[in-house]
């Protein structure tokens, strides 16, 4: 499969997005302007709506729903979202504040990713609603798009962000990868989970890279049929088999892996504390528990302190984790990301 041609036909032109909507439409009976009104949400008057969601992406059947995203000039709004059924057919209102999605959007395209110093719980998921908001509207097509937001909006059909999906799902791809080796012994019907996760994500990292770049990952086998990709269908239904004995389908899933995200070098493996830790220092242990519903008791007096951003550990990916870390991992004590080493890297 070819995979290094399909840039520029990422986002599929706004006449297939028109047909797609209104195939949508008609078939619900639901009228374009009955949609558009639904932008508006007395949340102040939309600068930019489009309609998206795997509808637009070409993936929609008869059980879809519509996805609206609107962007308001309102300082005081951070994310609203609301369904409406008025017109028999679900629509997933999702009204955003316009300054607050240009700055995030800017960032992915702008800043190194991953660093240490962002490679935390909170920083991950913040990265990964901002590649979907902007996936989401880069792929939609504008119902409302007043200036600037027409041409801002145009700005995210450039490769720049067909570049971040497939990094995203790359990078992902590698961090469940790590879990898995992991986790292998301690959980292994986790880490077989894991497993057949970071499969699931190097393949989106593949069909990213081939031109389907809609974001989210449970719409992967239907972005290799578009490609048309016999072969990544074949990875894909030979990873999702039943682990009839996980600890043999960790190390070929972690196979897989290997194959389609390639060698994870430089990347490092990042442990923070998990939301929701606390700490109770005893003399030469710590006692570690999670929102104080269980807890662990590690033969250590030094590790951070609750609510530290610390990092715990660092090493390659690939690395073997220290023994009285581990069980921590395993508690899901520990958050795991990876990031590319720099001089803010501990010693």
């Amino acid at each position: 499969m070819e995979t290094t041609s399909a840039r520029a036909d990422a986002f599929p032109d706004p006449g297939m997005l028109e047909k797609r909507l209104a195939a949508f439409l008609d078939e619900r009976g639901i009228t374009r302007d009955a949609v558009r009104r639904e932008t508006d949400q007395g949340m102040g008057s939309p600068a930019l709506a489009v309609a998206a969601g795997s509808v637009l992406a070409g993936f929609g059947n008869h059980r879809s729903d519509l996805d609206l995203f609107v962007l308001v000039e309102n300082d005081r709004l951070t994310r609203f979202p609301i369904q409406s059924h008025e017109h028999g057919t679900l629509i997933d209102v999702n009204i955003r504040r316009a300054g607050a999605v240009r700055e995030t959007t800017a960032d992915l395209r702008a800043r190194p990713w991953p660093r240490f110093a962002s490679v935390g719980e909170s920083g991950w998921n913040h990265r990964r609603r901002a590649i979907n908001t902007a996936n989401r509207l880069g792929l939609g097509l504008p119902l409302v798009a007043t200036p600037p937001w027409d041409a801002w909006h145009a700005a995210l059909r450039d490769p720049w962000l067909a570049d971040v999906v497939e990094q995203w799902w790359t990078v992902e791809a590698h961090r469940l990868a790590q879990a898995a080796r992991w986790l292998r012994r301690a959980k292994p019907m986790a880490a077989a989970a894991r497993a057949r996760e970071a499969v699931v994500a190097a393949l989106n990292a593949r069909a990213a890279a081939g031109g389907q770049v809609y974001f989210p990952a449970k719409w992967v086998g239907e972005k290799l049929k578009a490609l048309d990709d016999t072969e990544g269908l074949a990875v894909l239904g030979d990873a999702l088999a039943p682990p009839l004995d996980p600890r043999e389908r960790i190390p070929h899933c972690l196979g897989l892996v290997d194959r389609l995200a390639g060698e994870p070098a430089p990347l490092h493996a990042v442990l923070r504390w998990s939301t929701g830790v606390g700490t109770t220092v005893l003399d030469d242990r710590t006692v570690v528990d999670r929102w104080q519903l269980r807890a662990l008791e590690v033969l250590r007096s030094d590790l951070p302190p609750e609510g530290s951003d610390a990092v715990l550990w660092s090493g390659p990916v690939g690395s073997a984790l220290p023994d009285d870390l581990l069980p921590l991992f395993a508690g899901d004590m520990l958050w795991l990301g990876v990031a590319h080493p720099g001089p803010e890297v501990p010693a």
